[in-house]
């Protein structure tokens, strides 16, 4: 049993790992495998397995090696011969923006239960589900998939009908809730629920860099269930993710519990019934060759003006045109904080226009 201290920046669990008596600053992604930095293997002990071929969460796809590390310590507790990624210098900017070593994935803790306090930021971990105060009422059977064990669980989506979904529990996920285009589709077909907007675009980054440009969809999903919580008003952007995902957003109302030894999830919500209606504009934001552009457009009135790839080089008066690239990444993002946005567009032909926009509900 062990309990840590955890660092919470734009939506990353960062936690302190220990290898050959040197902390390390780790992600913990319950949506990945372990992976580490190419420099973090230079500098510690590791015995090389085999390369394999890897797909992020946007399904891009590239081969990794896969070597083993014979000890790694996360606070009290000890992990011994670790199947771990490899990462290779300058291919993801999260280790260098986030300024860590590596993820702590579902694979390393399969015989562990991971419990996360947010009110307090911290992280319990345990074999023994007896050191733990667990609510029965508030778990659900949990499944492990693959040789990586993710964890899924099943939740109600509730719209023009009622349907279950499996969905991934990834903690390396900053959002409540990620559609995957797959599953719309299906949950399309039966008539569940409606697509409200679509674009072209991309707007999210996975371990191999920025998603590929694709089509893409709005929906507002009027209540999600999880387990005894109800969430209502749910504002979805979906993605090429094969699965459908719930994201570290979660503990922004309830305390999270992934029982990987039993087989069980348990959420303790700080309410039972939490409304998630919010505004939006009528485009998402992307970082594109390392600059804020233009990820998506979703107003058909919009697209006249704005288009995909086109670099924003000022907000509200403040300049971005040289903003480093992990401010973006790792600061509070300016369109969170603003209801109305005057956005200053570098075009296709290098010339600048003015967009004025409001954030409004989807309709």
């Amino acid at each position: 049993y062990t309990e840590i201290n955890y660092e919470y920046v734009k939506g990353k669990i960062i936690i302190p790992v220990v290898i050959e008596d040197k902390t390390y600053r780790f992600i913990l992604d319950t949506g990945a495998p372990n992976i580490i930095s190419s420099a973090l293997k230079k500098r510690i002990k590791t015995n090389y397995q085999k390369s394999i071929s890897v797909k992020d969460a946007n399904n891009k796809e590239k081969s990794m090696d896969i070597v083993t590390i014979p000890l790694i310590t996360v606070g009290g507790v000890s992990f011994y011969n670790t199947p771990s990624l490899v990462n290779e210098s300058g291919a993801n900017l999260f280790f260098d923006c986030f300024k860590i070593d590596g993820f702590i994935g579902s694979n390393m803790l399969r015989n562990s239960i991971i419990q996360i306090l947010p009110e307090k930021q911290l992280i319990r971990i345990t074999r023994d589900k007896k050191r733990l105060s667990l609510i029965k009422k508030n778990a659900t059977k949990l499944s492990l998939v693959g040789d990586q064990r993710q964890p899924f669980i099943w939740l109600k989506i509730k719209g023009y009908k009622k349907a279950n979904e499996r969905v991934l529990i990834d903690t390396g996920m900053g959002d409540f809730y990620a559609l995957s285009n797959e599953h719309l589709r299906i949950l399309q077909k039966d008539s569940i629920i409606k697509i409200a907007n679509e674009g072209v675009g991309s707007m999210g980054s996975g371990l191999f860099g920025v998603e590929e440009k694709s089509k893409y969809y709005r929906v507002t999903i009027p209540e999600i269930e999880i387990i005894n919580s109800a969430f209502k008003n749910v504002l979805v952007e979906t993605t090429n993710s094969k699965n459908s995902r719930i994201g570290t957003e979660m503990l922004a109302h309830g305390n999270v519990t992934i029982d990987f030894k039993n087989k069980r999830f348990y959420y303790d919500a700080f309410k039972t019934i939490i409304d998630l209606e919010k505004k939006s504009y009528g485009f998402s934001p992307a970082i594109i060759d390392n600059k804020l552009a233009v990820g998506i457009v979703w107003h058909k009135d919009l697209k006249k003006e704005l288009n995909y790839g086109e670099q924003i080089i000022k907000i509200n008066g403040i300049d971005y045109s040289e903003i480093e690239v992990c401010d973006l990444i790792t600061q509070r993002s300016r369109f969170k904080d603003n209801v109305n946005l005057e956005l200053v567009i570098l075009d296709k032909h290098g010339e600048e226009k003015t967009i004025l926009l409001k954030k409004e509900l989807l309709k």
